[in-house]
């Protein structure tokens, strides 16, 4: 939460009166943000600080009703932005209870480490969704049973009609005759004789071939195509490496909160799962020297 120096709610006996708004917008004056307010009662006193990417107020009121006025006015709309107007307590006790975020968290990621983790994130879901499809519907254990039952059919088929040993008689006979070709007299000869042809055409080809390769246009698709292909590798590696993180790391909130957004019986039934997972999973150690 910001800082106010103006209104100290700790120096002060009833904060009931109090309203906290949040996500003002920069192009949002002083006047502007009070004169919203002013009809929802009389305004004691107010202060209106700058924060990131914006500022934030706190109106003081003559009276607790005031301020339930005011808490409508939530997702109000002032120039460009919608405000998000609380209670000053409940801002407080919302800010308590919100989690401090991780030292990774806090590092600005690039756009490469962005993509990465979304992928990852997606394809961990998509994994855990998966087993517990499969674990409900017994999908892998039917399919095997499913193979094992067509080569059986294909085996008794076969045993029944000599297909494998026609095919292979019928093969060896195409062989033959391939042979017999590749050795007639005549195919030698012509072949013999197109040689120097085509070596010819080949020689002539050359420059054209040579100068085509080395043109601006070939040179920049090139390029072009190397870059491309060096940010795709590097996704991909970027990718596999945090999925394999998040999967080995994954704690049992984590897992629950992934199915939740699955939003279906299937995510749950993963995080579940996940949960197991994590719990008999032993820890690791690594020792640097």
């Amino acid at each position: 939460m910001a800082t106010f120096k103006k209104i100290d709610p700790a120096n002060m006996a009833e904060t009931a009166n109090l309203v906290h708004v949040f996500n003002i917008s920069p192009q949002s004056t002083e006047k502007k943000v009070v004169e919203f307010f002013q009809y929802c009662g009389d305004i004691v006193e107010y202060e209106i600080v700058e924060v990131e990417n914006g500022y934030e107020a706190l109106l003081l009121f003559d009276k607790a009703s005031s301020v339930d006025t005011a808490v409508l006015l939530n997702n109000s709309r002032i120039d460009d932005r919608n405000i998000i107007v609380k209670k000053y307590d409940d801002a407080v006790k919302e800010a308590a209870a919100a989690p401090a975020p991780a030292a990774a968290d806090a590092a600005p990621q690039s756009s490469t480490s962005k993509l990465a983790n979304f992928i990852a994130d997606k394809m961990i879901q998509a994994e855990q969704i998966s087993k517990s499809i499969d674990s409900k519907l017994g999908v892998t254990e039917k399919f095997q049973l499913l193979v094992e039952e067509s080569k059986k059919i294909r085996d008794s088929v076969d045993a029944k009609y000599g297909i494998t040993e026609k095919t292979a008689k019928a093969t060896a006979a195409v062989n033959a005759k391939i042979d017999e070709i590749k050795n007639n007299e005549k195919v030698t000869a012509a072949r013999s004789a197109a040689e120097p042809r085509v070596a010819a055409a080949k020689s002539a080809a050359a420059p054209t071939i040579e100068s085509i390769k080395h043109s601006t246009t070939v040179m920049k698709l090139q390029e072009t195509y190397n870059q491309v292909k060096d940010k795709v590798n590097e996704v991909t590696q970027e990718t596999l490496k945090i999925k394999k993180s998040k999967t080995l790391k994954l704690s049992p909130e984590g897992a629950a909160a992934v199915a939740a957004v699955s939003e279906s019986p299937e995510g749950a039934a993963a995080a579940a799962e996940a949960k197991t997972t994590s719990t008999e999973a032993p820890a690791t150690t690594e020792t640097k020297n």
